[in-house]
């Protein structure tokens, strides 16, 4: 079928936008977006995952209040026949301005929630380079290619019927597009070597975005228990008004605290290596923290990315995070959002850090197979 995409050109295959050029079901298109302020206020996680070969789009927003309680909305519909709109419901993302400019709104909820937004790009998006890729008994299971940006955003949110306006100067925003075969989409495969992926198990997998008041810098780093880096793509990124002459990370140290048992970052350093030789040494202060797990990410309950839900679903709930049953339940790939330092400069940013143990550095030992 014919796209309001294909009117444009810029087709790389023969064939239409409808569909991707691989049938693997696992193909996905992914939008993710988080904006918070910079006192632990509030935080605000969005996003969308469209999978053309599964006729499904899915989308989530997360609301979070400091830090006390989190309300989360998962959406699904089927994704045919308006493949080109990125909208479920009341939820829609809308790029205004490509790289300066994406709207996001919740027009209305159950969950007593509904936001317009803007999202401001600061500086220069951040291509990966190199891309994921993974093969698994024989089949590619990883085949990804992602860029982040880093901004401001301005706006409001409204949440049992407070009202949060954004003043773009103190409300910080990051985003990634990310395409191609994808690991977690939808149930197992049956019949098939089980599992017919390799086990995630002694790494740590490390993505984050900082920003400066003329700098950013990006970077998504996969480490073993070993200490060797399974993947490093970052890059440090200048102003978009200006020339778009970053640097590519070449290597990075790190040192992170955790809460006593647990896997939630508590405190860290970094000191990142770029290609010029030259280094920056961050200083890393967590103050507030969204879970994605109310989005669908590592799968919620029934809910799980890709999953056909039918025509049309809507669901949702507030966590009291207070509760500390339901922070462990929350807790698996967490949006950390922290305050940096780098040679006197205060920025602000996003820290995930997702720990597969055994990870002898930190003293995860490995999981007792009692417990999984």
């Amino acid at each position: 079928m014919l796209t309001k995409y294909d009117e444009m050109t810029c087709h790389q295959t023969v064939s239409t936008f409808d569909f991707p050029l691989e049938s693997d079901r696992a193909w996905t298109e992914k939008l993710w977006m988080n904006i918070h302020d910079t006192t632990g206020k509030f935080a605000l996680a969005a996003g969308f995952g469209i999978y053309p070969n599964r006729n499904v789009m899915d989308g989530f927003a997360c609301f979070g209040l400091e830090g006390k309680s989190q309300t989360n909305l998962r959406l699904s519909r089927q994704l045919r026949p308006n493949r080109d709109l990125v909208s479920i419901g009341p939820l829609s993302y809308d790029v205004k301005e490509p790289y300066r400019r994406i709207g996001l709104a919740l027009t209305e909820s159950d969950q007593d929630l509904k936001f317009d937004l803007e999202f401001l790009g600061r500086f220069h998006p951040a291509l990966e380079t190199p891309h994921q890729f993974q093969r698994d008994f024989g089949r590619v299971s990883v085949n990804t290619k992602r860029y982040a940006q880093i901004g401001r955003a301005r706006g409001w949110i409204e949440y049992q019927g407070t009202r949060y306006d954004l003043d773009e100067n103190n409300t910080y925003a990051q985003r990634d597009h990310s395409w191609g075969i994808r690991l977690g989409v939808g149930a197992p495969e049956q019949g098939v070597q089980s599992s017919d992926v390799a086990a995630f198990v002694g790494m740590m997998i490390n993505w984050f975005t900082f920003q400066f008041s003329d700098w950013a810098v990006s970077c998504y780093l996969i480490e073993d228990d070993s200490g060797r880096v399974r993947f490093l793509s970052g890059r440090m990124v200048r102003d978009i008004d200006g020339p778009d002459e970053g640097l590519r990370v070449t290597a990075v140290e790190h040192d992170y605290q955790f809460h006593p048992n647990t896997a939630l970052t508590k405190a860290g350093s970094l000191t990142l290596t770029f290609e010029d030789g030259s280094t920056r040494s961050i200083s890393v202060a967590p103050f507030n923290i969204m879970y994605l797990r109310g989005g669908g990410y590592l799968g919620y309950r029934r809910f799980n990315h890709g999953m056909w839900m039918g025509p049309i679903h809507s669901e949702g709930e507030t966590w009291d995070l207070t509760d500390p049953k339901i922070a462990a339940e929350a807790h698996g790939l967490d949006d950390t959002i922290c305050r940096v330092e780098c040679d006197g400069q205060t920025g602000y940013g996003i820290l995930e850090n997702l720990i597969l143990p055994p990870f002898a550095k930190y003293g995860f030992p490995p999981m007792d197979p009692r417990r999984s």
